[in-house]
């Protein structure tokens, strides 16, 4: 093999190699969420299991998913009415379940560091359907010069065969081709190196119908941060080593076993009806106690654990943990939730960034132009005081901020809060009126 040929040889197993690296963490990353926690301790063949699995990987994960896309996320286009555009926008995410979308979407990026959204133009629907892609079926190849900007997406798995009942390979090749992209799919047998080509269209758009984002950032990676990384999935791993041990010693030893000396085993009648005679006068009975009892093991189980919820920037109280935390201030609540806050708003801004380029192209395929961009209204992170930030809104409307955005701040739809106060005023309007004529037409009998 001539040098050239060789260092393409070394390239391509090199990146093969990363490529198999990635879906093992993927791999890993879902078995830990899902609870399949390696056991710390061997099981002897028909003794009992004394390992203990806590799954601290799920509740780092679901949190940190909650606050993200745990409640409603608003997008506006023109902030004084709605317009078609946002109309046709909020029909399409509707057709699509916002909310549950988003929260796979997530969830995906959580456990594996990255997501990836598709569009697929039915006609027979109003909308374009949004399918939330598996990460570990996608293969991008990015521009060499721009890690960023991707060339080509390939969507390869394994399926059953409705006909034949067999398994069969599928990809999906989404390449550049131009000013356009061009969709191929091909199938292949498990045994095969040839694939068949069994549609070919063409996307005329200038962007793919995929859109992705890091789920945590990652500057000189394409693929993005998860929230199960090596060091989180080590310190589970630990606390499970030692609860496990905290188990095996307590099923040992924390039961007192009784001994004694100087008699027979048979010479000895300890029934609760009965009276223990000693057969010898220098025999003995005693209990055998555990004397520890296991605070400095219990106390490095704490640690662990405390590592755990600031290593994964998820603090206690955020999983509902509130012994010895009293009554707080919104002060004191947003100091103790800041960790979470701060991961939360950089996710923000990644997937941010994916909603508002994903609404841009939905608009474009919606006959609205590509020049749309969305503002998103996030939700506050924390619970407040409904008085007090009603108060608080009072004064910044009384200090000249607008009415749509107090209603925003507050929670609430303005556009909609507008419809119902028409609604509203139409409708006492129209009794007022029924009134008034029922009163002069008893004057006229």
């Amino acid at each position: 093999m001539t040098m050239p040929g060789l260092m393409a040889q070394m390239l391509m197993d090199e990146a093969l190699r990363e490529e198999r690296e990635r879906l093992l963490r993927f791999q890993n990353a879902w078995k830990s969420y899902y609870g399949q926690h390696p056991k710390p301790l061997r099981v002897k063949p028909g003794q009992p299991d004394d390992n203990v699995i806590a799954n601290y990987a799920r509740v780092i994960v679901d949190t940190g998913v909650s606050f993200l896309f745990g409640q409603e996320l608003r997008f506006e286009l023109d902030e004084t009415e709605q317009t078609e555009a946002e109309q046709w926008l909020a029909g399409a995410w509707q057709a699509n379940r916002k909310m549950t979308t988003l929260t796979k979407l997530a969830l995906n990026g959580a456990v594996t560091g990255h997501a990836f959204l598709k569009m697929v133009v039915d006609p027979v629907r109003q909308y374009p359907r949004l399918i939330v892609l598996d990460p570990s079926i996608v293969f991008p190849r990015w521009d060499r010069n721009d890690i960023e900007r991707v060339r080509a997406y390939r969507i390869q798995f394994n399926y059953q065969d409705e006909q034949t009942g067999k398994p069969r390979n599928f990809r999906q090749l989404i390449e550049e081709d131009g000013p356009r992209w061009r969709i191929t799919d091909q199938v292949s047998e498990p045994d095969s190196l040839r694939w068949q080509t069994v549609a070919e269209t063409v996307w005329p758009w200038p962007w793919p119908p995929v859109v992705d984002c890091q789920n945590l950032p990652a500057p000189n990676s394409y693929w993005g941060i998860s929230d199960l990384e090596d060091d989180v999935l080590g310190l589970n791993r630990s606390i499970n080593f030692v609860l496990s041990n905290l188990s095996r010693i307590l099923k040992v030893h924390a039961h007192p076993k009784t001994w004694g000396k100087g008699f027979q085993a048979d010479q000895l009648n300890i029934a609760v009806d009965e009276t223990i005679v000693f057969p010898s006068p220098d025999a003995a009975l005693h209990n055998l106690e555990m004397l520890s009892d296991l605070s400095s093991s219990i106390e490095f189980y704490q640690r662990l654990k405390e590592a755990l919820h600031e290593i994964s920037r998820t603090p206690e109280v955020a999983t509902g943990k509130v012994e010895g935390v009293g009554a707080l201030s919104g002060v004191a609540l947003a100091i103790l939730f800041r960790p979470l806050i701060e991961k939360t708003n950089t996710k923000r801004l990644l997937y941010g960034d994916l909603l508002v380029e994903l609404n841009r192209r939905l608009l474009a395929l919606g006959g609205f132009g590509e020049d749309n961009r969305t503002a998103l209204h996030w939700p506050e992170l924390l619970p407040k005081s409904e008085k007090e930030e009603a108060e608080t809104l009072l004064l910044h409307q009384q200090l000249g901020v607008s009415q749509d955005t107090v209603l925003q701040k507050a929670g609430y739809d303005p556009d909609l809060e507008k419809q119902k106060r028409e609604a509203s005023s139409q409708e006492m309007g129209d009794r007022l009126l029924q009134g008034f004529e029922r009163g002069q037409g008893g004057q006229e009998q």
